[in-house]
C-alpha cells in the first residue's frame, strides 16, 4: 500500500484531537458524507462515479462462453481493475499491482457473496452457453476511498447493462443465434439487489468512529 497514507505520529494526535472534537481535517463530522455524482454514459453499461475527489469509470461487456463444470446453469461475473498512473503517482504502469488485484477481489466477493446478480438467467443453454458478464473498473483520480467509489461504479454500470437477445434452435435444439440490438431489443441483467459498500475506521482506543464513504 502507499506510504503516503502512513501518518506521522504528531499528525496522528492532530487527527485523533480533532475528531475528538468531531471534525475533521477537511472540515467534516465523522459521519458526514463525501459529495457523490454518477454521470451514465451514451452506451449502455457505462458509468462515472465521482466520490469526494475520487474518480472511477466502469464498464461492463458480456460474451458467450462454456459454463463452469460445477455450475452448468449459471453464467459468470468478473471484476478487473486498472490503476493509471495519471490517477496517482503511486499507481505504476504495466501489470496490475497488489493494491488493484485486491480492490478487484473486496468488489468481486462483495458483489458475488450477496448473489446481486442472478447468475441462472444468464444461461442460455445448460451446459453448453452462458453469458460471461465482465466489469472493467479505471481508476481515473485517486483521492482516497476507492472501495467505495469502484463499488457503486460496479452497481452503476451493471445496471444500465444490456445483453444481446438470442434464440435457441437447430435440429439439436442447441444452436444459438445471438440477434443484433436493431433487430431485437438487449436485454437487462436481473439484478436482486445494490450491496453497497461502507468503510470506517476506528481512531484512538476504539471510541471513535468515522465514515470514509461519501
Amino acid at each position: 500500500m502507499d506510504q503516503r497514507w502512513r501518518p506521522t505520529v504528531n499528525e496522528r494526535e492532530f487527527i485523533e484531537q480533532a475528531l475528538q472534537s468531531d471534525l475533521r481535517v477537511d472540515g467534516r463530522r465523522p459521519f458526514d458524507f463525501r459529495k457523490l455524482t454518477i454521470s451514465f454514459g451514451r452506451e449502455d453499461g457505462s458509468a462515472e462515479v465521482l466520490l469526494g475527489e475520487t474518480c472511477v469509470m466502469g464498464y461492463v461487456t458480456a460474451q458467450l462462453v462454456p459454463p463452469y463444470k460445477d455450475r452448468p446453469n449459471e453464467g459468470t461475473l468478473a471484476i478487473f481493475t486498472e490503476f493509471s498512473p495519471m490517477a496517482d503517482p503511486a499507481f505504476e504502469p504495466g501489470r496490475p499491482g497488489e493494491a488493484a488485484i485486491e480492490l478487484g477481489r473486496v468488489i468481486d466477493r462483495g458483489l458475488r457473496e450477496s448473489r446481486a446478480v442472478d447468475m441462472e438467467s444468464l444461461c442460455v443453454v445448460a451446459g453448453k452457453h452462458v453469458w460471461a458478464v465482465r466489469v472493467d473498473l479505471h481508476i481515473l483520480d485517486n483521492g482516497g476511498n476507492l472501495t467505495d467509489a469502484a463499488n457503486i461504479a460496479a452497481l452503476a454500470a451493471l445496471s444500465t447493462f444490456r445483453r444481446p437477445e438470442c434464440t435457441v434452435g437447430g435440429d439439436d435444439g442447441q444452436q444459438v443465434t445471438v440477434h443484433d440490438p436493431e433487430v431485437m431489443d438487449p436485454l437487462p441483467l436481473t439484478i436482486h439487489h445494490l450491496p453497497i459498500a461502507v468503510t470506517f475506521a476506528y481512531f484512538g482506543d476504539g471510541n471513535i468512529m468515522v465514515y470514509f464513504k461519501t
